[in-house]
């Protein structure tokens, strides 16, 4: 079959892979059912916010193309409609195209434009503009190819590892990446964190292959590689950070450094490539000029310092949480290990040969190992992201992404170095230490994993829309209070009431008292934004900014068994938030710490996600409604 050269490289260097490694395809076997375990949840709603957005922007390009048709301007008035548009309209347009090629051949092709007027209503008619089996054409697809790309990942992380070491190594850090809940559940969303992660791992890579083999080809292809990765999410800049380190360590290796050093074609040609991948890679730069993309810029540079109303926590807090969520308190405290071994390391390998050179000595240990050298590069970028959230307000698991398999390729050649040295630790043999250690790392990585990944088969906003769809008739309605479709638990189709389309002016409160006027034949209440109006005033910064006069006392009526209303509790799906059961709200350090005990505890950390964020009340209209209320 015909390829590209590096395709054909690459593909080549797969197969040789899979041959000399019979484990191998059991690793990315492991990787891809993780990745792909009931990967429709909540279809056709959406996983996240963000997925919402990835997948609808090529939508409302084809929006501009029904009204205009297929000119020049459509386009340029398509990705800049209201924000800017980055590479995953690339990916993820390409993904939708055959569904939305088919919406226009089968005479549908208005929907797109009606999505573009939806948005002036509310995120339910927006939804709603959009038939179901479209949402389930274009976002599914996505998501598969997210978790393909996962899974890329795990391979690439195998190939760094056998790079730097061995096949051992690198089968130990697949492993482990492959376990990783972080890298699962992005991976079950259509989002830019998985793409960018894999692009991240390729610079890597091919920064490793740049320090052994000085090829001027490689750095450039890690340069546009970075590049695109940076494009996907501003934070990969560590590729620059990794890529400049390649440089110099291979100049250290080099029989003329200053000669190695003077290389323009790498120095200059590097940057240059980078930038262009960069701005070729947002559509909304092309074909509008780059005034949007220094818009974006310095809205990325900005929106982090503010902790948007969800929790006031020092950057710390959110580093701790987000990574012990990600990984598991024994993966995190792997990955802090190895981070310590790594240092110890470089300092036993590098520091007695520097001292020797000082003294006007030679060492046998003079010469750097490509060993060494990886973790130098790994290392630079986990100190390098560091410092970069040390100055954040607030930040999330899918931001710490891209340093998990820095740390886990750390942990395994720390392990590895454990299996080979001939030391004991009190009367066990290091090799058993390693054999047990190993054991028990995998194994409560893979419960942790394995509990977060199958709780996907009972999500409970999926539970309350399952039970509506079974419970209600064919023309069934619906009230619910949510500000967001995709926080809510209410079927695709269904007539939604809700305040977000209009209280016609009237106080909230007073609106939702007339229910008995719209008489729903359900109520969903949901955590956000039901519950947080029923939270206590030292629940969060959010409820209290969402505090309204009059509405708590409705709620508390309407869940009542002797309330005003005609409607009682029919299902609850989910754990019931700790205020609602006398509870106080979790210690900042308890809930910093239990997000690494349940994996479903947090996604990105506001009420859009796991835990008692996606707690919903169902209620069933029980009576008559009473229109004079």
């Amino acid at each position: 079959m015909w390829l590209p050269s590096p395709l054909e490289r690459a593909s080549d260097q797969f197969r040789e892979d899979l041959a000399a490694d019979p484990y191998l395809k059991y690793i990315l076997l492991v990787s891809a059912v993780l990745a792909t375990f009931w990967i429709w949840h909540r279809l056709p709603n959406f996983a996240t916010r963000d997925e919402r957005w990835r997948v609808v922007d090529s939508m409302e390009v084809a929006g501009f193309v029904a009204d205009d048709g297929l000119t020049l301007e459509a386009l340029q008035d398509g990705t800049s409609y209201w924000r800017v548009f980055g590479p995953t309209l690339y990916l993820y347009g390409l993904v939708a195209l055959p569904a939305i090629v088919l919406t226009f051949a089968i005479g549908d092709g208005h929907v797109f434009s009606d999505l573009l007027g939806a948005l002036g209503t509310d995120f339910y008619a927006h939804w709603q503009a959009i038939p179901a089996w479209l949402w389930w054409a274009t976002v599914l697809p996505a998501r598969l190819v997210n978790a393909l790309l996962a899974v890329g990942c795990v391979y690439l992380l195998y190939r760094i590892g056998t790079k730097l070491r061995d096949r051992a190594t690198g089968r130990l850090a697949a492993l482990l990446l492959a376990l990783t809940w972080g890298l699962i559940f992005l991976g079950h969303e259509a989002g830019e964190d998985v793409p960018a992660l894999f692009c991240i791992l390729l610079a890597f890579y091919l920064a490793i292959r740049y320090v052994e083999t000085g090829s001027r080809r490689l750095f450039l292809w890690g340069s546009a590689v970075g590049g695109l990765a940076i494009a996907f999410k501003p934070t990969a800049g560590i590729t620059a950070v990794m890529l400049g380190m390649a440089y110099l360590l291979h100049a250290r290796r080099a029989d003329d450094p200053v000669r190695a050093l003077a290389r323009p074609g790498v120095l200059i040609g590097g940057p240059v490539v980078a930038l262009a991948v960069m701005y070729l890679a947002f559509p909304s730069v092309v074909l509008n000029g780059h005034e949007v993309l220094l818009d974006r810029l310095d809205r990325v540079a900005n929106e982090k310092t503010n902790s948007h109303g969800w929790l006031g926590r020092p950057a710390w807090w959110w580093y701790v949480r987000g990574t012990v969520n990600g990984l598991g308190w024994p993966l995190a405290i792997a990955c802090l290990g190895g981070v310590v071994a790594a240092v110890g390391g470089l300092g036993r390998r590098v520091l007695p040969p520097a001292l020797a050179r000082l003294r006007g000595q030679s060492s046998a240990d003079s010469d750097p190992s490509l060993e060494t050298d990886g973790m130098v590069l790994a290392l630079a970028g986990i100190v390098v992201m560091t410092a970069v959230f040390s100055t954040w307000a607030y930040f999330r698991t899918h931001h710490l992404l891209p340093m998990f398999p820095l740390a886990i390729v750390l942990v395994a050649l720390a392990l590895r170095w454990l299996a080979d040295s001939p030391r004991t630790v009190g009367a066990v043999d290091a090799h058993r230490l390693f054999q047990g250690v190993t054991a028990v790392l995998l194994v409560t990585t893979a419960i942790y994993a394995g509990v977060g990944t199958v709780g996907y088969a009972t999500q409970p906003r999926d539970q309350a829309v399952s039970w509506l769809i079974e419970h209600g008739g064919e023309n069934a309605t619906v009230e619910t209070y949510s500000g967001d479709s995709q926080e809510a638990a209410v079927p695709h189709g269904w007539t939604i009431y809700r305040p977000t389309d209009g209280t016609r002016g009237m106080v909230l409160a007073n609106w939702m008292r007339l229910i008995e006027h719209r008489c729903p034949d359900y109520v969903v209440l949901n955590y956000q934004r039901s519950m947080l109006w029923l939270a206590p005033e030292n629940h969060s910064q959010l409820a209290d900014r969402w505090a309204r006069p009059g509405v708590p006392t409705f709620l508390e009526s309407l869940l009542s068994a002797n309330g005003a209303y005609p409607y009682e509790v029919a299902e609850r799906f989910g754990p019931q938030p700790p205020f609602r059961d006398g509870g106080e709200p979790f210690d900042p350090t308890w809930d910093m710490v239990r997000a690494g005990i349940y994996p479903r505890t947090i996604q990105y950390g506001d009420p859009q996600d796991f835990g008692v964020y996606g707690y919903a009340v169902v209620l069933e209209r029980t009576g008559a409604c009473d229109g004079s209320n």
